[in-house]
């Protein structure tokens, strides 16, 4: 044993102590000081676990997983722990699915109970400390017969209250048609219905713009129908009043639906043209508009619009104000740019042009004399 003395490779003098024959310990001190000092080493494992633990508490955020208990240190060490289980366990291999399985009748889906039960009911630090060493195998045969339990306990309670929400949720008409009920629901941009086939039922969905996608009647909310709240309380109100039962498990909405205190429908638009500065003029609420909206200046008819340019804004205005028409956004911003052009255009007072006389030759010639017509006689 013996102390070699140089330099390391971050630039540090140090010493490193060498056992061995001593043939060899010149060529192993040389490798030693090929390194960083255990200084720098250090430094740069630090910056490492520090790295390690942001990610992993990123990663926690991103999954919404409970915060870990425990000192400051342990919670830092235990998220990079845990983040190091779950990616080992969601990316084990088919043949380690299979063996498993064949071992301990293990299936995909028990896999996936026991990743979630760990995430959800795991939260002391200590626990991933304690299992550091862990291959991902044993942490699924520990705790599988804990999270099937768990799972199973959980499930039934979600049933029982997803019940409980169902019957809230449901309402029948005094006299009505049928005990099946419509299921409604509905989104930011979108409102569906669902129910059993009945050809009553079809024809009000249709009647309301609704359209069948393979699964559901659903109808596309845009700025011209209304919020999906309305548009589903609307859906509730006229099926209540035909006879069928429905379940909304919006509350305000559903309440709408009964007291029909929803927004109606505005059927009468005005919007913009696709790259055009023309206004489009529609309506569906069966009126005929047809003739009033052609008596604009300028108006085309355009299927399924009546067009106006933009310039004949301040008519079409008279004409929405006269008329219960409601302007989109993008008609809205034609209208106040083209505005913003006008007040931006140069006003000019041109100079007026006096027009020349007209000159008449032969006026001139007769007034010329006598004996210029002579000449000109043959």
């Amino acid at each position: 044993m013996a102390w070699y003395y140089g330099t390391y490779s971050c630039g540090h003098e140090g010493r490193v102590n060498i056992i061995g024959p001593i043939k060899n310990r010149q060529w192993k001190a040389d490798r030693e000081f090929e390194k960083l000092c255990p200084e720098c080493w250090e430094k740069i494992k630090l910056a490492e676990r520090k790295q390690k633990t942001k990610e992993s508490l990123e990663k926690a955020k991103e999954m919404d997983l409970p915060n870990l208990t425990g000192s400051e240190k342990q919670i830092a060490w235990a998220v990079t722990l845990r983040q190091q289980m779950i990616e080992k366990i969601e990316k084990m291999e088919d043949m380690e699915k299979k063996i498993l399985a064949k071992r301990h009748g293990i299936t995909d889906e028990d896999i996936e109970k026991v990743l979630a039960y760990i995430l959800e009911t795991k939260t002391s630090a200590k626990y991933f400390i304690d299992r550091r060493h862990y291959p991902h195998r044993k942490y699924i045969l520990e705790e599988k017969d804990s999270a099937l339990a768990y799972f199973s306990e959980k499930e039934s309670g979600d049933l029982e209250y997803l019940e409980q929400l169902e019957t809230e949720a449901t309402v029948f008409p005094e006299e009505r048609q049928t005990d099946s009920v419509v299921t409604i629901d509905f989104g930011k941009d979108y409102v569906s219905a669902s129910f059993e086939r009945n050809e009553e039922f079809r024809k009000i969905v249709k009647s309301l713009g609704f359209s069948w996608d393979g699964k559901s009647w659903t109808r596309k909310i845009t700025i011209r129908t209304g919020s999906a709240s309305d548009r589903a309380a609307e859906l509730g109100n006229r099926l209540l009043n035909e006879g069928f039962p429905i379940r909304i498990y919006d509350e305000q909405t559903r309440q709408k639906a009964i007291d029909g205190t929803f927004e109606p429908e505005h059927k009468r638009w005005i919007s913009k043209l696709k790259d055009e500065k023309r206004f489009a003029i529609s309506w569906t609420d069966g009126s005929d508009m047809y003739h009033t909206a052609r008596s604009l200046p300028g108006s085309r008819w355009e299927r399924p619009f009546v067009t106006v340019g933009v310039e004949h804004y301040a008519e079409v205005q008279e004409f929405a104000e006269l008329y219960d028409f409601k302007f989109t956004p993008s008609a809205i911003e034609m209208m106040e740019n083209y505005k913003k052009v006008l007040e931006n255009a140069e006003v000019v007072k041109p100079k007026k042009v006096e027009e020349p006389e007209q000159k008449d030759g032969l006026k001139e010639l007769l007034e010329s004399g006598d004996d210029i017509i002579a000449d000109l006689l043959d």
